[in-house]
């Protein structure tokens, strides 16, 4: 089922709470919030992560790698003395650069309702939402493969890919290149943050460059949650 490209976090999010009759809400306007935090990427399952990653020889003329999207680096933040704990809902779109790679399986960890365009593009609600531990929660797993050996290539995130950011006052002008958002239960299904996100490299022929690229706004220049 696809839905408007412009599509909010609060609408997917409720869609979602309504299709498995969990709860009933009210779609509520989201309030731009800042970045905190940055995507990062791994090719082994688990908490540790691996980010750079030799695939070896392909196996029948390809190479086939799982890929997980972790939101990783979150400060501990409150507003009016509510944390912030999980994440109801999120927006990213994974770019695979130096290679021709092909996305053959998408998963999340959750139950989740996800209205992105494309695979690899994605705009999901979670329920009951993923919970923040030491400032990390799993968002989502791929599956990609390559003919062949492929070198040098890039993971990272499209700034483009999110959708909901021109519906909300200050988030275009900061550039993010994720959004997420909390949960209806704890009053922030309305409350978007941006993260950034570090490169991942398969396959790397040198020292790969794993800068982190980061929105243009943090949750400190924004002033709406702040450390308790």
């Amino acid at each position: 089922m696809q839905y408007g490209n412009r599509i909010g976090f609060g609408k997917t999010v409720l869609m979602v709470l309504m299709i498995t009759a969990l709860m009933a809400a009210t779609a509520t306007a989201s309030v731009w919030c800042g970045e905190n935090g940055v995507v990062r990427f791994s090719f082994a399952e688990g908490e540790d992560l691996v980010e750079v990653f030799d695939a070896g020889e392909p196996v029948n003329g390809v190479t086939t790698v799982d890929v997980y999207a972790w939101l990783s680096d979150v400060d501990l933040v409150a507003e009016d003395g509510e944390k912030f704990l999980r994440v109801g809902g999120f927006e990213l779109e994974l770019t695979i650069e130096g290679g021709e790679g092909f996305i053959l399986k998408q998963e999340f960890p959750t139950q989740a309702l996800n209205v992105g365009r494309k695979v690899g593009s994605i705009a999901a609600g979670m329920v009951p939402g993923q919970r923040l531990k030491n400032g990390r929660t799993l968002l989502v797993q791929w599956q990609v493969m390559f003919q062949g050996r492929p070198e040098n290539v890039r993971f990272g995130l499209n700034p483009a890919g999110t959708m909901s950011c021109p519906t909300v006052d200050g988030c275009v002008e900061a550039e993010p290149l994720a959004l997420y958002v909390g949960v209806d239960s704890s009053g922030q299904l309305g409350s978007m943050f941006g993260a950034g996100y570090v490169p991942a490299w398969l396959n790397p022929t040198g020292e790969p460059e794993q800068t982190a690229v980061h929105a243009k706004e943090s949750y400190q220049d924004v002033g709406v949650f702040s450390k308790p």
